[in-house]
């Protein structure tokens, strides 16, 4: 836990490296990814206002958040059209380009391309500044080489940033306010405030989490007050959940399988179950607070699914209250763990394979 000094010594350096950055890129972490999502809006705003070159490293913003991302624009004009070249080789490129619109065509020399090689991204300078929200490791910055202000909650984080901003008793956002309070106190208005908001809603389940702090309150009540709307960010994350969402939780629901002896809830996903619930993997996160939220009773929950990569591998997240189980899916996969959580892949294709294996680890 940082002391009152440390934090103000912590957010000097902070303003200093934000001064001398003018490419800023904000990398939120994918678990609890409505805190870090969140606050990775608000200090991309904050850092607009302040003139900076600033982007988020996210393909696709989840639907219920897409609401933060119209506030103002989200991302540059410029666009990258990458495809996996693994296991093939592009022999010829053409494009045609006319009234309607752009063709490109490719001549392949050896293998197959599907829709699931093909990615899209903007394209945006090198950074000179990566902000990490909710991280655990440099592993996952690596192909970044530039300083890095490290904000996490999490004790597990391993400290990897030239500065670091660890806070284990707030969420994200919280944090995220007290350096925005740093760079300037009239910046937290209108759609930075609402931002803000929105992850401390998230990250306390709508102030039903039972560890709330009354200083939560008295934030969300201040962030209120700067013009965050709370009738929105409600609307938008509880009233109206799409039907995608509705259908995507009913198969999830419908696959449930529990697991008496080892006190395991878990459901494999094929590529067919997102496709048919018109859904992306992403969305995982929030059918999985979804679960937490709704089920008191969810000691162990594994969660599999066929990647979208080709070939096909399988990914999954596992959560359990035991953090010994955690470490023992660490222990035999390649993951990331966060809090109760570990999100993690295999080199695997086949899901009852995969199930089978973690059985037998758990």
């Amino acid at each position: 836990m940082l002391s009152l000094k440390d934090k103000m010594d912590a957010l000097d350096q902070v303003k200093n490296l934000i001064n001398e950055s003018q490419n800023v890129l904000i990398a939120p972490g994918m678990l609890a990814l409505g805190d870090s999502l969140s606050s990775a809006l608000a200090l991309l705003f904050t850092l607009r206002k302040l003139g900076k070159n600033a982007n988020v490293l996210i393909d696709k913003i989840p639907e219920n958040f897409q609401f933060l991302a119209n506030l103002e624009p989200f991302s540059s004009k410029d666009f990258v059209i990458s495809i996996d070249g693994s296991e093939k080789e592009i022999g010829e490129m053409r494009y045609e380009k006319n009234e309607k619109g752009l063709k490109i065509y490719l001549t392949l020399k050896q293998g197959k391309i599907s829709q699931h090689d093909v990615a899209f991204s903007t394209l945006g300078q090198n950074p000179d500044l990566v902000i990490a929200l909710g991280i655990k490791s440099a592993q996952e910055l690596s192909a970044y080489h530039a300083p890095v202000l490290n904000i996490d909650n999490q004790p597990s984080n391993e400290n990897f940033g030239e500065v670091n901003l660890i806070e284990t008793t707030k969420s994200l956002a919280e944090i995220s306010l007290n350096l925005i309070k740093a760079l300037g106190p009239e910046l937290i208005q209108g759609n930075v405030a609402t931002c803000l908001l929105t992850g401390i809603i998230c990250a306390s389940r709508n102030f039903r989490n039972p560890e709330t702090k009354p200083k939560t309150f008295e934030t969300s009540a201040y962030l209120i007050n700067q013009g965050a709307d709370h009738q929105k960010i409600i609307q938008h994350l509880y009233k109206q959940k799409s039907i995608a969402q509705i259908k995507f939780l009913g198969r999830i629901l419908e696959k449930l399988n529990f697991d008496k002896e080892k006190e395991l809830y878990d459901v494999a996903l094929t590529a067919a179950d997102f496709q048919e619930s018109n859904v992306h993997p992403k969305d995982l996160g929030f059918t999985i607070e979804e679960l937490k939220f709704n089920f008191r009773y969810l000691p162990n929950l594994l969660i599999l699914w066929e990647s979208h990569a080709s070939p096909v591998t399988i990914r999954g997240v596992f959560y359990s209250t035991k953090p010994g189980l955690v470490e023992k899916i660490l222990e035999n996969y390649e993951g990331v763990s966060r809090g109760e959580g570990v999100l993690f892949s295999t080199k695997e294709s086949d899901l009852a394979l995969v199930k089978e294996k973690i059985l037998k680890i758990l």
